[in-house]
């Protein structure tokens, strides 16, 4: 199931086509600002483009079943959604193992493939006792499966399951390279498996979108994530697929989607980086730790416009004249890992090389910063900028 924004929205299912014309070659002529842009394009080229992506990555993109023990004892299937395959190891018949499978694919002497995948937390975890299966739709079958840990924050889990088939795990993209309007396709089973492997195709609308969570669900946001926004339909039951780009690799996982009647084709993806730099935390079982500078900061644009903010409580600061974005520090606590480096009345500009324009971006790339890493803050003190490095 893709995850809801946690908004009171009503869930609307859009069924989107997009239509080419093969097979044929056409000039076309785009008129903006007065210049002319003349671009031969091959539809039938660029439709093969599509095709070899889908082809390349769908093997890897399996089915996830949730199955939780209910009042009467018995199991029975609460959910579905998507998986993707990142990860496999072969074990041959005398019981040697290698990390190599895609040197084994024609073998014979194979005796198993263990497969590690990459799905939605929310797709596997469960209140109550539970179990997870794996449906491989290509053969049709489904297989067990062990959840080897999943991330509070960011809605990621890592699963494993053997199977005597290979399959050819995905190829990882930098997600960092993703711009906008960037062509994107996803992979996934929308309503469960009947729609099994569905693949739809759009843009990135926003490479880097930062949005709050509730991750503990008391109603109150305690999580900002980094996201690449995209116009691709997806639907319940492709949380946890994939989103790739047209070389076929993979630069997203889809996990949500914003949905009412006035709200539509607007779906987001943890970035492959992100997702990259969890999994081994995950393969071990472990829970990510997670960073704080121990400061107080306030948006400097709600610190220069405080009647766009009523009820807020916005102190008067002066010296902003030639800032127009950024964040204020306010306090730098003495037990904090910023201490000793920012101060009060510094003016946080950049953050890993990102223009800080809001609390939430902030947040959303501290919350990415694992312990033993450095953090990289340009600062406005005293008139001139000057670059801090922080370790935590």
């Amino acid at each position: 199931m893709v995850k809801k924004v946690k908004r009171n929205l009503l869930l609307v299912l859009v069924f989107s086509l997009l239509i080419f014309t093969t097979g044929c070659s056409q000039l076309i002529q785009n008129e903006i600002y007065n210049k002319s842009y003349h671009v031969t394009i091959d539809l039938e080229e660029f439709e093969d483009l599509i095709t070899a992506a889908v082809e390349k990555t769908s093997p890897a993109i399996i089915g996830v079943s949730n199955y939780e023990r209910g009042k009467l004892g018995l199991y029975g299937l609460s959910a579905t959604g998507s998986g993707v395959i990142y990860e496999c190891e072969a074990t041959y018949d005398d019981g040697v193992t290698t990390g190599s499978c895609s040197d084994t694919m024609d073998s014979d002497n194979v005796m198993k493939y263990t497969y590690w995948a990459v799905t939605n937390r929310h797709v596997v975890a469960s209140e109550v006792d539970n179990y997870i299966k794996v449906y491989l739709g290509e053969e049709e079958v489904k297989i067990s499966a062990d959840v080897l840990g999943y991330d509070d924050k960011v809605d990621l889990a890592v699963i494993a399951f053997e199977h005597t088939k290979y399959i050819q795990p995905v190829e990882f993209a930098d997600s960092n390279l993703v711009q906008r309007g960037n062509f994107a396709i996803a992979i996934g089973n929308p309503n469960g498996y009947e729609f099994y492997g569905s693949a739809t195709f759009g843009i990135v609308s926003f490479p880097k979108r930062y949005m709050s969570d509730d991750t503990d669900d008391d109603g109150i946001s305690d999580w900002d994530s980094e996201y690449i926004q995209h116009d691709v339909a997806i639907n319940p039951g492709n949380s946890g697929g994939a989103l790739i780009n047209i070389e076929g690799k993979l630069i997203g996982i889809n996990t949500l989607k914003l949905v009412s009647e006035d709200t539509d084709n607007m779906g987001f993806a943890i970035p492959s980086n992100l997702v990259q730099e969890l999994i081994p935390i995950l393969e071990r079982g472990e829970k990510p730790t997670r960073q704080t500078l121990k400061i107080s900061v306030f948006d400097v644009k709600v610190l220069k416009n405080p009647e766009d903010y009523p009820g807020a409580e916005v102190p008067e600061i002066s010296g902003l004249e030639e800032i127009n974005f950024g964040l204020y520090v306010a306090a730098v606590e003495i037990t904090g890992p910023a201490y000793g480096y920012l101060q009060e009345g510094d003016i946080i500009l950049k953050f890993e090389g990102v223009e800080i324009k809001n609390t939430q971006t902030f947040r959303s790339i501290l919350n990415n910063i694992l312990e033993g890493e450095t953090a990289t803050i340009e600062i406005y003190r005293g008139q001139e900028t000057i670059t801090v490095v922080i370790p935590f």
